[in-house]
């Protein structure tokens, strides 16, 4: 839902639980819109976060780590000199307005008591971050400045006086009787939605809310005015109350909505509307885990998107250049050139200098067709033949140099290949990042442009499942993880698996010297063909050997391997699918076995 009235007014009674008396440590600004501000109380210390990006305006306690800018932006420097080391006295909502005042007391440049005013208005593309020095009702900096040429209502300006937002006009749901509630309904045309006209008509209530409050009046959710009588408007205007004065009091549960384990929806209400899973909890919890899953979803989505193309451009550059290379070895060229400088050899004594062609018998054929063969003028008979033998000498010897090329680039493909299936199944941030870790480490980019060298170190992350009759099962979902499961996770007796011929996860299933048990070796062999390039094939083969004969050639790339003594078995990749939505539920996997 949008961050409206409602929300700010739940955010704003906690934070007067946390803040209020709170020493404002340090000031930060790890966005050109977002400021943090590390608020200590009672040996607790707190992460405040003001937003004014038009896409995600709001504020709320945050437990997340945002990365600074290596320079201190100018605003951030001036809230640094006013604020820090003051002490929060209020913090306070007008009305049920998008607006939240943060009062803090401290001490100017000459040690003289001051009151500032940080003013965070919550609206959309018009949010802002405003200081304004309290006593003279001057502004001192904002996140966003502008003149009347933006705005004619007001500026903000340093030097400037602080003017509120202009007043929406719009009713206190928090003081409206019934009749006014009636009435005020009724004025609204008969075509125009009920839930659209509450919003339209008071503070505090975004359509979500609206919508909220047709909700739990029990009526449908495309009701409109002109279809309103008696006993639909004392449901609304009952439920309009409820919902407000449950906000208002704290004694409504704010809720965090999740569909497919994504959060979709956050309210300070339990909305009844949304389908899905939900979790209960402060609302300042409910707005940061909301905000950082999207967050996370966002940089996701880039990283992919970014490590895709990146791939993509390359795959395609090393076939172009594949191409070249199969050209130079189909060329048939190098032994006409041989055929020639031997023909002419052969027939020195019937040529004579300064001719441009011979026409000679390819002695090297049954019927000896004729030949005909361009001659350099300038040279005798002999230096023609030279040259045709040296033409065939250098067009060998790149043969040989296409041939090394073409299984380098074969090598390089196939292992792009793997980072490709990598990027397309990665499930998280993390994923994503240890394949730009690997590319990097790979030499294919730069680590400036994808990792820090903490990241490099980080321990790989494999899935981990527990597989029928209790024993775990391993997956490396990219090559770093791949290396990691086979060499370092799995002893010489546990089981190793893999799609056999393509792109794919290595999978181990931790036996120890024991025999696996068909149902754990079904499910492996399951997860082996679903996280590999033949995912979407309805039978996949998968090989299985014993992880002491499986080895890393020297000098081969992050996840490449060669074993013997396996087993194929054939799995279906949508029981592992089955599998991982049932979370080791006790779906059947079934495969098929043969030497």
């Amino acid at each position: 839902m949008p961050f409206d009235g409602l929300v700010l007014h739940s955010v704003t009674r906690e934070l007067q639980t946390l803040l209020t008396g709170g020493r404002i440590e340090r000031v930060y600004q790890p966005g050109a819109l977002e400021v943090i501000l590390v608020i200590r109380k009672n040996r607790e210390k707190y992460r405040l976060l003001l937003s004014a990006a038009a896409d995600a305006a709001r504020v709320h306690i945050t437990e997340a780590d945002r990365r600074n800018p290596e320079k201190t932006p100018f605003f951030c420097s001036t809230l640094r000199r006013h604020l820090e080391g003051g002490r929060i006295t209020a913090v306070t909502q007008p009305g049920l307005e998008r607006i939240l005042h943060l009062t803090v007391t401290g001490t100017d440049e000459v040690g003289r008591p001051v009151t500032y005013l940080l003013v965070a208005e919550i609206m959309g593309k018009h949010s802002n971050i405003i200081l304004v020095a309290a006593e003279e009702n001057k502004i001192i900096d904002a996140a966003k400045r502008y003149t009347h040429a933006v705005s004619r209502y007001r500026e903000v300006l340093p030097g400037q006086p602080y003017i509120p937002p202009p007043p929406p006009g719009k009713a206190d749901p928090l003081r409206v009787t019934e009749e006014e509630f009636f009435a005020a309904l009724s004025t609204q045309g008969p075509e125009t939605g009920v839930a659209q006209a509450i919003q339209r008509l008071y503070q505090g209530l975004g359509l979500f809310s609206a919508r909220e409050v047709v909700c739990r009046a029990e009526l449908p959710p495309d009701l409109t005015v002109g279809e309103c009588g008696l006993y639909e408007y004392r449901r609304l205007y009952a439920s309009l109350t409820e919902l407000v004065f449950s906000v208002a009091n704290g004694t409504a549960t704010p809720a965090l909505v999740f569909q497919n384990g994504t959060p979709v929806e956050f309210a300070p209400f339990d909305p009844r509307q949304s389908a899905g899973n939900r979790t209960h909890g402060p609302m300042n919890e409910v707005l940061d885990r909301f905000h950082q899953a999207r967050t996370r979803a966002a940089a996701f989505t880039a990283q992919r998107r970014r490590l895709e193309q990146w791939v993509g451009r390359e795959i395609n550059r090393l076939h172009r250049k594949s191409e070249s290379v199969a050209a130079v070895l189909n060329d048939p060229d190098p032994e006409r050139y041989r055929l020639y400088g031997e023909l002419l050899t052969a027939n020195l004594y019937r040529l004579k200098p300064g001719e441009k062609e011979a026409i000679l018998e390819n002695f090297y054929l049954p019927d000896a067709p004729r030949v005909s063969i361009p001659l350099d003028p300038a040279l005798t008979p002999a230096q023609n033949a030279q040259l045709y033998f040296k033409k065939h000498a250098k067009a060998r010897a790149a043969r040989q140099h296409a041939a090394r090329e073409k299984e380098r680039l074969d090598e390089e493909l196939a292992y792009l290949a793997t980072v490709a299936t990598a990027i397309e199944q990665a499930t998280g941030l993390e994923d994503l990042q240890e394949v730009a870790v690997e590319l990097a480490e790979q030499g294919y980019l730069g680590t400036s442009r994808t990792s820090t060298k903490k990241e490099q170190k980080d321990r790989p992350q494999p899935l981990k499942i527990m597989a029928t009759g209790g024993l775990t099962i391993f997956v490396g979902k990219n090559n770093r993880q791949n290396d990691y499961v086979t060499f370092r996770l799995a002893g010489p007796d546990d089981v190793w698996l893999h799609a056999r011929g393509v792109p794919g996860a290595h999978v181990i299933l931790k036996t120890g010297t024991q025999e696996p048990s068909p149902a754990a070796l079904a499910e492996a062999g399951a997860l082996a063909a679903y996280f590999s390039q033949a995912r979407h094939a309805g039978s996949v083969p998968v090989d299985w050997t014993r992880r002491a004969n499986v080895q890393r050639p020297k000098g081969a790339r992050p996840g490449f391997v060669t074993y013997t003594g396996e087993k194929t078995l054939y799995a279906d990749p949508a029981a592992a699918a089955a599998l991982l939505r049932q979370r080791y539920g006790s779906a059947t996997l079934s495969c098929t076995l043969e030497d």
